[in-house]
């Protein structure tokens, strides 16, 4: 039965508003860590001609990121924010759309008539009678509209290039490799021409050349910040802050727990705390122990990203075995984004006490390694791997809390 008071006490404390795995930071009081990037992104954008490209893994935080410094600048800009998060389906002048119709510009019209007149008398105004001679006629000369011009950079940059305001442009990944060059090139025009139009682009990638389709104008003027995951300290200051401002605690092992299984990504450090902070308060609790972060993975569990979810337990249970999680879990273990056969074995031994052969291995990773995205693992050359989604392994790390040993090994610092 659904206990009403403990949802009360839950409500009342705003612990959902402290840690928060499903949605982005929106409150600069509720931001930790990351104070370079943050300062990074400020001085470029508040540098004349310069604007700022944001990239990393998905989850790493860059949306949250993206949103302070936003909030931080749109003073410096009169207040003026233009936020656009893209879907597959934006086009060039789709993203463009706001900003060209408040500078009075609507893509909506696709063409322009013009009447002309032509032959006779055209154009002179008599006084007399002319009927049954004039030769006069009248055509309907049609222009491209302003969806059509909306096509071209250059266009744009020269329809905004008065206007004085921040553009936030995020999951700019999603879109068609034209469509970033399109956004690329402006950002160069508008740079060239002294605009005060500034540009703060965000997406998933390795490189920034890969949102501006390796536009090499473009790099001059997008001034690259790279979100790589969090350090064990940024994690460990989420835990901490957030718990001050809860009026509660996380005892060391509880937080070396956290720090362990969210591997630098904040929204596994926030769904975690959550999970453990709810409990806490639902019992009036103030102190949050080891015990208390295991019994709380099970609501984690649940409310982890489902893509992450369904990939790892179609591999576990049809398999229906032990071995296949105890092989992921050791491959979760490893601490490098590349690893190899040899590493994975040497893994495998220490944290199960029990030596393997490679052909032994060979006949589990068929199942879970491909050289596509639809395996947990990807195969980058003969005996080299890597996770596909980079946040799969603190998943595995999650799911597997309560089942295998976890080495704490990258958290001597907070001993």
């Amino acid at each position: 039965m659904f206990n009403i008071e403990r949802e009360k006490l839950i409500v009342q404390a705003g612990v959902r508003n402290v840690f928060t795995p499903y949605t982005p930071i929106q409150q600069m009081d509720l931001f930790f860590g990351r104070k370079k990037e943050v300062s990074n992104i400020i001085t470029q954008l508040n540098t004349p001609g310069q604007h700022s490209v944001l990239f990393g893994d998905r989850g790493v935080g860059k949306t949250s990121l993206a949103n302070i410094a936003a909030d931080m600048l749109k003073d410096l800009v009169g207040g003026k924010l233009y936020i656009k998060r893209c879907d597959s389906s934006d086009t060039f002048p789709s993203i463009m759309e706001q900003i060209l119709s408040d500078a009075g510009c609507d893509i909506n019209v696709t063409s322009l008539q013009k009447q002309k007149a032509e032959g006779g008398k055209a154009g002179i105004d008599f006084k007399v009678l002319s009927a049954g001679i004039d030769t006069k006629t009248t055509s309907i000369e049609e222009y491209d509209g302003i969806r059509t011009k909306a096509n071209s950079p250059s266009w744009v940059a020269d329809q905004l290039k008065g206007i004085n305001a921040l553009f936030l442009l995020d999951e700019i990944d999603v879109i068609a490799k034209e469509e970033k060059w399109k956004i690329a090139e402006l950002v160069k025009q508008l740079s060239d021409i002294g605009s005060g139009l500034k540009f703060l682009i965000v997406g998933i990638a390795e490189t920034a050349s890969d949102l501006t389709q390796g536009h090499e104008s473009v790099q001059r003027c997008l001034k690259e910040t790279p979100l790589r995951k969090l350090s064990d300290t940024e994690v460990e200051s989420i835990i901490t802050n957030g718990a001050t401002k809860l009026n509660i605690e996380f005892s060391l092992s509880a937080r070396k727990k956290i720090i362990t299984v969210s591997a630098g990504y904040a929204h596994f450090t926030h769904l975690l705390a959550l999970k453990a902070s709810e409990s806490a308060i639902g019992e009036n609790r103030r102190l949050i122990e080891l015990g208390h972060i295991k019994e709380a993975t099970d609501d984690a569990m649940g409310d982890a990203e489902g893509s992450l979810r369904t990939k790892y337990d179609s591999v576990v249970r049809s398999a229906n075995t032990e071995e296949f999680k105890k092989i992921l879990f050791a491959a979760s273990e490893i601490k490098k984004d590349e690893f190899t056969a040899s590493d994975l074995r040497e893994m495998y031994s220490q944290l199960f006490r029990k030596s393997i052969q490679q052909s032994w291995l060979n006949a589990y990773l068929i199942k879970i390694v491909s050289n596509e995205n639809e395996t947990i693992l990807r195969r980058l050359a003969k005996g080299v791997y890597k996770f596909n989604d980079p946040r799969m392994p603190s998943y595995i790390r999650l799911a597997n809390i309560n089942l295998f040993p976890q080495t704490d090994d990258s958290l001597e610092s907070l001993i």
